[in-house]
């Protein structure tokens, strides 16, 4: 699971909890008849529904979902119908799972609110000083030229080959000059390939255009934040963006896509100008589904305000036949137009992308290739530091044969190996890469950086390669970054490599990293060391030493709080309640919630509902704290809080809002929707402010919120604007609104299938296949047999396509058909399905995992262990069971030994840990 998903999956069932504690105040059921009904304390039903905390079991809220569910059928109140419709579809089991899943990768919402502010042993990185465009040299701003030009003098000086201008060049100029001529802040986006000639086209362009501006390179979101905080970009500036994507893919980055927001507000003239890889650009832009984290609000908004070229794979046409000709008088590049063929190739050839893969591939130097392959491997597992030399030259042993290590020269073999790594493509680019010193000019020594063009393309390849023990060992003695550890640390034990996890969260947590110690106790957790006396007071030790504002201690607490009343262990229920005491002593409050629940499960239920009421008189502090820079949030707070109202109560803060404020206000809801009390959309109207609701609700809209264009059509559905109601969904849809598509195509496939196969199709052609398997798959168990055809019509559309989603998809709606007509084991699983999990295979674990089984129970044993370590090495550690049960089937001691120690790096059974 990657670290997208872990919190897509904690935010979609933590967003899902908080709904169902809104149709609880829409229904005629109280907090104390539901918490009788369900059997849980009311402490617990508040961690739940107003605090959205996650339980450990998911059984009680299964049963709080039919409870409220079923009233709300019945209920009179119109709103409910929404919630209805909403909460139907959320599979709480599925959702539940993961979650437990997304938490033993150390990547929940909390540990990262939680998580020390420290630096990892990088310098701060400052902007390079401003200079003039014509002054900058096209290697100081990221081009890469892999053929050499024509030197001059016998120089060895950086030249660029000719350059031969495409279409979208002068699109590029016509923008810029209309920005020189027009004045105003514009950011354009050119959307390409690594190694297509995104940066080379920009460099062109503006030093023809504006050559005399001032240029501003800041290499890091930190040094765009620090840049756009400060003095004012002056008029006449270029604000120079390569690979846009890795600044907002930063811890800051979402800081700096806010502030250069406000910048394309300011008069200039200033020229943003980006590059951007075409898969970052999507998910950057993609709106996550309901629930869903949504990491990069602000980025999507910025990048909905640029203006965004292309910048094509190949050289076609009119560009083709002038590349072709010039090339006749002009040695570099001959070779390029004859290697190019009639594909067009040329960017790639020129930035010697495909040279780079092969330079790795077919590399002759085999010590080259290994180091080459370590720095890939970081890269993918989730290293962001630069790579020192020192953890290379580790890393690398562990991908050579015992008879290549034997054969080495000890003296020589890594800086020959670094050298070939480093060894510049057509005298220009290469694999490894030195790195700016971040403070100046020249390199910073010791430290070197993977080229984007293999980040981009050679980590795809090894998805589902585990790495060698030397590069654990490497990793876990060269590598400081505390943050780059628990990934690390995340992805062996995801793997099914838990002693390593240990040893690297151990180290992580050493380094400054908040999130070891959840991580940690996860892995405890799901490996059975939590049990032990040991593992309890390592993790407690480790919980009171970290830097994370009590988060560890309530994680800890939490979690011996249920293993305690699970196993009736009045030791470990102790423990847990001195942890969660300590925890919110140091200023984490959902530890009083779960103390209140331990509390009362243990007979005291005034100290409980004492303790759960100053908690949470106590949590709205940090929300009245940030909101208090905010006059228009903390107004309306105000109003929200009181009982009673009228004409002579109304606010004129809230009344004579400007656009201006009430945009500030959307930016930093969309940051932290706590500052605003929950329900204020309908609460809002109803007291007189409708105005100011419509311009927030659209403002919410204009920066990417997913849920706002739901609240603005119950908004106007209310004011009884139906026909501006019914295309609020439809127009989030069209502009990238994943949980739109499924809420329409849901609404439309029984009585408008037709635009229901429009959006589907809409969905097939702007590239957003998985919004549009999302979207049918729920409508695959519809009692109507049309809706149902639909759906598989649909989705057979998306398969020929290649998408992986919808393989996987049909591929288990066909299983379920197959397994409920009749004995399974009577008969063979059917082609077709077996099709689809093969090809599904190649992408996806879980395909992995069920033709394992399919393999084990047809006796295929050699194929079941193939399938369940594919599984496992691509990232899917509950498959170490499955493993366990294939090669210990009449030895319930080895099988569980197996389960709770896993795999050492190379994959055989770890010893006991």
């Amino acid at each position: 699971m990657t670290s997208r998903q872990s919190n897509e999956a904690e935010e979609y069932f933590r967003a899902s909890l908080l709904s169902l504690g809104n149709l609880l105040g829409l229904v005629d059921v109280s907090w104390r008849g539901l918490a009788d009904q369900v059997g849980v304390a009311s402490s617990t039903l508040e961690g739940w529904l107003r605090r959205g905390l996650v339980p450990d079991e998911v059984d009680g809220v299964k049963k709080v979902v039919a409870v409220l569910l079923a009233a709300a059928r019945h209920s009179k109140e119109p709103r409910t119908a929404d919630f209805v419709a909403r909460l139907d579809h959320v599979d709480w089991s599925a959702a539940h799972h993961a979650v437990q899943a997304a938490r033993g990768e150390g990547r929940s919402r909390s540990a990262r609110a939680g998580r020390a502010q420290r630096a990892q042993g990088v310098p701060v990185d400052t902007p390079t000083p401003d200079r003039e465009v014509h002054v900058w040299t096209a290697d100081q701003l990221g081009v890469h030229a892999a053929v050499a030009g024509e030197r001059r003098g016998g120089g060895e000086e950086f030249v660029l080959p000719a350059y031969v201008p495409r279409a979208h060049d002068e699109q590029v100029r016509d923008w810029l000059r209309k920005l020189v001529e027009g004045g105003g802040t514009q950011l354009l986006v050119l959307r390409g390939g690594s190694c297509t000639g995104k940066t080379r086209t920009a460099f062109e362009a503006v030093r023809e255009v504006m050559p005399d501006w001032r240029l501003v390179y800041p290499k890091t979101a930190q040094a765009v934040v620090e840049r756009l905080s400060g003095v004012p970009l002056a008029a006449g500036t270029v604000l120079w963006l390569d690979d846009l994507h890795r600044l907002l893919a930063e811890s800051a980055g979402e800081r700096a896509a806010g502030l250069l927001r406000e910048l394309l507000d300011q008069p200039g003239p200033v020229a943003a100008v980006a590059t951007i890889w075409p898969d970052k650009y999507k998910t950057l832009v993609s709106t996550p589904l309901e629930g869903q984290a949504d990491r990069y609000s602000q980025a999507r908004s910025l990048l909905a305000r640029g203006s965004t070229l292309v910048v094509p794979e190949a050289f076609t046409g009119e560009a083709w036949e002038e590349f072709v000709r010039r090339s006749a008088a002009d040695a570099s590049l001959c070779a390029v137009a004859a290697s190019a063929g009639e594909d067009g190739s040329v960017a790639q050839l020129l930035a010697a992308g495909p040279e780079l893969m092969e330079h790795w591939q077919q590399a002759p130097q085999i010590y080259g290739k290994a180091v080459i392959s370590a720095a890939i491997d970081a890269r993918r597992l989730g290293t962001r530091a630069p790579l020192p030399e020192v953890f290379l030259q580790h890393a690398a042993t562990g991908y050579l044969t015992p008879r290549e290590r034997a054969e080495a020269d000890p003296s020589s073999w890594f800086r020959d190996a670094l050298d070939y790594a480093c060894r510049p493509i057509k005298q220009v680019t290469s694999a490894l890469q030195p790195v700016p010193h971040p403070t100046g000019m020249g390199r910073l020594p010791g430290v070197v950086d993977l080229a984007d063009y293999l980040e981009q393309h050679a980590g795809d390849l090894r998805w589902d390669h585990a790495p060698p023990a030397a590069f654990w060992d490497a990793a876990h003695q060269h590598l400081d970054a505390g943050q780059d550890l628990d990934r690390l640390a995340m992805q062996a034990f995801s793997r099914g490599r838990f002693r390593i996890s240990r040893t690297l969260y151990l180290r992580a947590h050493e380094q400054g990293s908040a999130d070891a110690v959840e991580g940690l106790c996860f892995t405890y957790t799901e490996t059975g060391r939590i049990l032990t006396a040991e593992g309890r007071e390592e993790l407690v030790a480790l919980a009171r030493d970290a830097d994370d504002r009590g988060y560890g201690l309530w994680y800890l607490g939490s979690t011996l709080a249920s293993i305690g009343s699970d196993e009736r262990n009045k030791e470990i229920c102790v423990l847990a309640a001195d942890l969660l005491a300590d925890s919110f002593s140091a200023g984490h409050v959902d530890a009083a919630f779960s103390l209140a629940e331990l509390w009362e499960s243990s007979g005291l239920h005034e100290e409980a509902s004492r303790l759960v009421t100053y908690a949470r008189e106590n949590d709205e502090r940090p929300a009245d704290a940030r909101a208090a820079t905010l006059p228009l949030a903390v107004e309306i707070r105000a109003v929200l809080s009181k009982t009673s109202g009228g004409p002579e109560q109304e606010s004129g803060v809230i009344k004579r809002a400007s656009r201006r404020e009430v945009t500030a206000l959307a930016r930093h809801l969309g940051e932290d929707s706590s500052l605003l009390p929950l329900g204020w959309q309908a609460r809002l109207p109803g007291l007189g402010y409708a105005g100011v609701t419509e311009m927030l609700l659209r403002s919410l809209i204009d920066i990417g919120s997913t849920s706002a264009p739901f609240d603005l059509e119950r908004f106007l559905e209310k004011a009884g604007r139906n026909d501006e109601a019914a295309a609020v969904l439809p127009a989030a849809a069209h502009n990238g609104n994943d949980r739109a598509v499924v809420e329409l195509v849901s609404r439309w496939s029984a009585q408008k299938p037709d635009e229901a196969q429009e959006l589907i199709e809409h969905c097939r052609r702007t590239g957003r296949a998985s919004a549009a398997v999302a979207a049918l798959r729920p409508l695959l168990t519809r009692p109507q047999p049309s809706v149902r055809r639909l759906a598989e019509e649909c989705l057979g559309r998306l398969v020929q396509d290649g998408s992986v989603a919808a393989q996987m998809t049909q591929a288990l709606w066909r299983l379920e058909q197959w397994n409920q007509a009749g004995d399974e084991a009577l008969k063979e699983v059917p082609p077709d399905i077996l099709d689809l999990l093969h090809s599904a295979s190649a992408h996806r674990t879980e395909a992995r995992r069920l033709l394992g089984q399919h393999a084990s129970i047809t006796g295929d044993e050699v194929r079941a262990e193939e399938f369940f370590r594919g599984a496992i090495d691509g990232g899917d550690y509950t498959v170490v069971h499955d493993l366990a049960q294939l090669l210990h089937p009449h030895s319930p001691i080895e099988e569980a030994k197996l389960a709770r120690c896993g795999l050492e790096a190379d994959g055989t059974p770890s010893m006991p840990w």
